[in-house]
């Protein structure tokens, strides 16, 4: 798993700590603050939004709600069986 982020950008740091959280592993890219110089998360995200997720076959990146969609897609994948169950 992937994260593409910049350390003061509000919307990344609550997807690291929920990283953290579900102790998960995961590598941290940090990209430029310039959009057009984001070339590597062009490439794996193709998109120049952070913060990007790419876990696998999974491409999470854009704006939606900033990183809702993230956080949510996180939980699912990480819940205990037990939180998943309940979930559906």
């Amino acid at each position: 798993m992937i994260l593409y982020q910049r350390e003061p950008c509000p919307w990344c740091k609550p997807v690291r700590e929920l990283l953290t959280e579900l102790q998960v592993s995961y590598l941290l890219v940090n990209v430029p603050k310039q959009r057009e110089a984001r070339a590597e998360l062009i490439r794996a995200t193709g998109e120049h939004f952070i913060p990007a997720l790419v876990d696998g076959d999974v491409v999470l990146a854009g704006r939606l709600e900033h990183n809702q969609h993230l956080l949510d897609y996180l939980r699912r994948r990480h819940a205990a069986p037990a939180e998943a169950h309940a979930a559906a």
